[in-house]
Order: structure tokens, then sequence, then C-alpha cells
């Protein structure tokens, strides 16, 4: 993913993709999708002697992940899980921006299995804007991301912890929120990066 090459050029990155698994997880056959991934975490240790497998699906839950984390003798990470846990560590009220309504469910769902792993209980505040992802798909980023800092902004009027972006699309606009809003703004991408080095050190 070119985040990461130009974020960590020092790491080694090799991306196996398979769009089958939506399929597969769409169709609730976890147990097929849960095989077909490790078959690849094989081959990524195998063939490139990968020394930790970073899973992008959202759609793979929390339990597959770990799982699947438990029958390597390598890291296996949730690319989307760093995110959660640090969300919870900024406090229990916790601000949700999405841009493509389907994110919302899974990413309610790590936040609060990262609330329930930490022992504590948290309230989630959405903000959805689908218009944006249609102005982004359209190839018009100045729209989509002037949505999303005005839903960012009324995430931080709301007095939430910390803000989570729901989608690794939504990175683009940190740039513009740091400083902006007292709160953490938080996506998949750094704080996937931040867990990376960790495991790997």
């Amino acid at each position: 993913m070119q985040f990461y090459g130009e974020a960590a050029p020092d790491l080694r990155i090799t991306n196996l993709l398979e769009d089958g698994l939506l399929r597969l997880l769409a169709d609730g056959n976890h147990s097929l999708a849960q095989q077909r991934l490790g078959s690849m975490i094989t081959a990524a240790h195998e063939t490139y002697a990968a020394e930790l497998a970073m899973i992008t699906c959202s759609s793979v839950t929390k339990e597959m992940a770990d799982r699947l984390n438990d029958m390597f003798a390598f890291p296996v990470l949730k690319i989307d899980y760093p995110m959660a846990r640090q969300a919870v560590a900024a406090g229990t009220r916790i601000g949700l921006a999405a841009t493509f309504p389907p994110t919302i469910v899974p990413t309610t769902r790590l936040l609060n299995d990262a609330a329930a792993d930490a022992g504590t209980e948290i309230e989630i505040i959405e903000r959805l804007k689908p218009e944006a992802y249609t102005a982004l798909l359209s190839g018009d980023t100045k729209t989509h991301d002037e949505l999303l800092i005005n839903a960012i902004d009324e995430l931080a009027q709301e007095q939430v912890s910390a803000i989570v972006l729901a989608q690794v699309s939504m990175a683009r606009v940190l740039p513009s929120v740091n400083g902006r809003v007292s709160m953490p703004v938080l996506s998949s991408l750094h704080t996937s990066l931040q867990a990376i080095r960790e495991k790997l050190n």
C-alpha cells in the first residue's frame, strides 16, 4: 500500500489479495473465509518470509483475527483494531465518522470489542456523510474533504474523547484537522503502522 511504502520505507511489504473473501464473508461462510486467510498467511510466511501478517479487510471479525493469530508463530494483526484500542483508551465517549454506510456496523462492533477487552463501556456518537463518499467516487476530493471535516467539527462539538475515521480513504483529511480539534482523530493507517513497529520490535 502506498501509505506504508512512503511512511515506512524500511519495511518490505507484499500485498496478497483475494476479492472472493468478501463474498464468503457476505454469505456467512466464515469457516471457509478463515481457511482461505490462513492459507494466504501461510504463503506470506513461506514464500516471502513475512514476519507479520496484517488483515486489511474490515469485514473480518476480531474473533477470526484472534484465531488466526493463535495459529501462527508470528503476529497476525487486524488493521483497524489498534485504532479501536487507542480510541477506547482516550475515553468512553467516542465519535465515529463515516462516509460509506456499510462501515458503520463493523466499526461499531470493533469499538465495542476493544471496550470489552479493556473492561469498560463506551458511548458511540455517529456522523455519516454519504454525500462525501459520492463526491470522492466522482473525483471531487475537495467536496469530500469539506464534508468530512464538517463531520469531524460536529463530533468535536459533542465533547467526544476521540474521533475514529471508519474508512482508510478518510485519512487524507488528517493534515487539515491536526490542531483543529482538541481530541485525537484516529485513522487505521497510522495506528496500524505504530502497532506493526511495536510487534516487530
